[in-house]
């Protein structure tokens, strides 16, 4: 069976979605190349709302970062965050880089923003067991971080 090729989507359609889901976020234009998108978000109807910055680029994955608070509290015992690509940066992993669960015919609307209100639960919860409980492949192996250094 042939495989459909799948259909890329523009940066507009991606502003108008995100505008339309988070009409109080702020987002800034990036000359062709993308947009950057700052919104608040809650892991749960009882959880916490942080600052989020998501910068979108083209042909690269966006990159999503926690700004505020400006420095996540660590669980009891660690020494920095569970599952993030930066720990100063609070840059998070919410994706395996692959390609296989993002590419550009995904809208961030409906990818990113709940892969992260997911880490935000997964992280609220570690904070409270010292126990990373949201799956995924953890940063650690050779062969994740190398493939992870060609998308940061």
């Amino acid at each position: 069976m042939a495989q459909m090729k799948k259909s890329k989507i523009s940066i507009s359609d991606q502003i108008r979605l995100l505008q339309y889901y988070f009409p109080d976020s702020q987002i800034q234009h990036n000359k062709n190349k993308g947009f950057t998108w700052l919104g608040k978000l809650k892991s749960s109807p009882l959880g916490d709302t942080y600052n989020i910055k998501i910068v979108f680029e083209k042909k690269v994955s966006p990159a999503v970062y926690v700004v505020d608070p400006a420095e996540l509290k660590l669980a009891e015992d660690k020494t920095k965050l569970e599952h993030v690509y930066n720990h100063k940066k609070q840059k998070l992993c919410l994706f395996y880089p692959d390609g296989s669960q993002w590419n550009d015919s995904k809208m961030v609307a409906s990818t990113i923003i709940p892969w992260t209100i997911e880490w935000l639960y997964h992280y609220e919860i570690w904070l409270i067991t010292g126990k990373w409980l949201g799956g995924g492949k953890h940063p650690n192996s050779s062969d994740y971080l190398n493939k992870v250094k060609s998308n940061i």
